[in-house]
């Protein structure tokens, strides 16, 4: 192979190397409705927010974050869902730690973390966000749940 075919083989592959990441970076931390939502059951996913078992869902929203141990973005992502608790009671927020619970990634389908499902007040998941989650995004939500 000739130096030069080598060189614009390397070049091809940085261009789409390039390309994926920032079409991947586009959309990570946005929102994708859910058709036809399943309920959660917090009890299967052993959801816990201040060491008590979560019993009941946010009057207007939950944000349910799924996490892994050495992921920096969860815990990023996971600041900001506390400073909208603070701002607003009817919102909760529960992080769930997924790595030693292989059986909720499989199921809800985490590819990456975080992924956050979004709740309505009867635990319905009406949209998905993977990855670390955008300020802008998360004021979209709430407006999707004004009361």
């Amino acid at each position: 192979m000739s130096p030069e075919l080598r060189i614009i083989l390397v070049l091809a592959l940085l261009a789409v190397a390039t390309a994926a990441g920032l079409l991947w970076k586009t959309k990570t931390g946005r929102s994708k409705q859910v058709s036809g939502g399943e309920v959660i059951d917090l009890a299967e996913i052993a959801a816990v927010k201040d060491g008590k078992p979560v019993t009941r869902f946010g009057k207007r929203v939950t944000f349910l974050q799924f996490s892994s141990e050495f992921c920096t973005q969860c815990r990023q992502t996971a600041r900001l869902f506390d400073e909208l608790e603070q701002v607003h009671s009817d919102v909760l927020h529960i992080e769930v730690d997924i790595t030693n619970r292989l059986d909720l990634a499989s199921k809800f389908n985490i590819l990456q973390t975080p992924t956050t499902l979004v709740l309505d007040s009867k635990g319905r998941v009406t949209s998905r966000i993977g990855g670390a989650v955008k300020a802008q995004t998360i004021q979209n939500e709430l407006g999707s749940f004004e009361i």
